[in-house]
């Protein structure tokens, strides 16, 4: 015999680890604009600002956070509606793998800018 989750739980507690996810990831989108925010507070004190500007990826960064947007609101709204999520996944990996390249990029490139100091 199956019973359904929200026979068990009741309609509103059905939502609730949707509204946690949810809750989860609007934290942690604070606690890294937050970071950001610091970063470049750090990098104007140190007149660094103007290097950080010149960033060509950005276009990378904006599109890799709007197909993990659009991965993640098909997801949810296939889920929701009964269904298999597919193209979902898809676009949110492919938007997380933007994003992955963007900040290894970064990252290499504080590296070399932190070696050219150094010699």
């Amino acid at each position: 015999m199956i019973i359904p989750i929200q026979s068990l739980l009741g309609d509103a507690l059905f939502f609730v680890p949707f509204a946690l996810f949810l809750l989860g990831a609007f934290a942690l989108v604070v606690y890294l604009a937050r970071l950001e925010h610091e970063k470049e507070m750090a990098l104007i004190e140190a007149g660094h600002y103007d290097r950080l500007r010149t960033d060509s990826r950005a276009w990378i960064l904006g599109g890799g956070l709007l197909v993990v947007a659009l991965g993640l609101a098909d997801v949810t709204t296939t889920l929701l509606a009964g269904g298999v999520p597919q193209e979902g996944v898809a676009a949110s990996f492919v938007g997380l793998a933007a994003l992955g390249y963007y900040f290894y990029k970064r990252r290499e490139d504080r590296v070399d800018a932190a070696r050219a100091t150094l010699t």
